[in-house]
């Protein structure tokens, strides 16, 4: 029996999971063209789908509340500079993103721009639900490119991250009400 449940949980979790880039490559070529003087190859991809979370929200009895998150995308290239250094300045990481998904419509909300890497965090707005769908994460430097994609209803994981700050803010008001 214990080698059933084994075999039955092994096929469930690697259904929901691919070590493709392909949902990815949307947005690496749209960086290429971009930036015509860099290649970038594939070091390591892994795309996970909404299957893996349900399970985990069992395993976890729902303690974590990942069942909102549809689809985790995360993608390592190596960035070939043909000779000379990359300007990734020129970037417009709403087109790139807008390649993958069109029905989205992307913000950058975070931009670190140092010397040695570069990081940018986008969301990804339904208009016509009012909604934030994604979460896009590129870190990049002369030899590296990763991006990670998360697509869900992100308005259930923020209400989820906040609960504790939330949980907090009200003790410490019910707390100095009776001091």
């Amino acid at each position: 029996m214990k080698n059933l449940l084994l075999v039955v949980c092994m096929v469930a979790l690697t259904s929901c999971m691919s070590f493709s880039d392909r949902k990815m490559r949307p947005v690496r070529n749209s960086i290429e063209e971009q930036l015509p003087e860099i290649r970038l190859e594939k070091e390591f991809a892994i795309s996970m789908g909404g299957g893996l979370f349900d399970i985990l929200d069992i395993v976890t009895l729902n303690d974590a509340d990942l069942s909102a998150m549809d689809h985790v995308d995360v993608a390592v290239y190596s960035v070939y500079g043909r000779g000379q250094e990359v300007n990734f300045a020129r970037l417009n990481f709403e087109e790139t993103l807008f390649a993958k998904n069109r029905r989205l419509t992307w913000e950058t909300i975070v931009k670190v721009r140092q010397e040695e890497e570069q990081v940018w965090v986008l969301v990804g707005m339904d208009l016509k639900k009012d909604s934030l769908e994604a979460v896009a994460v590129f870190v990049l430097n002369q030899e590296e490119l990763v991006l990670i994609n998360v697509d869900g209803d992100m308005q259930q994981m923020l209400e989820f991250a906040m609960r504790p700050a939330d949980e907090h803010r009200q003790a410490m008001r019910h707390g100095s009400r009776r001091t």
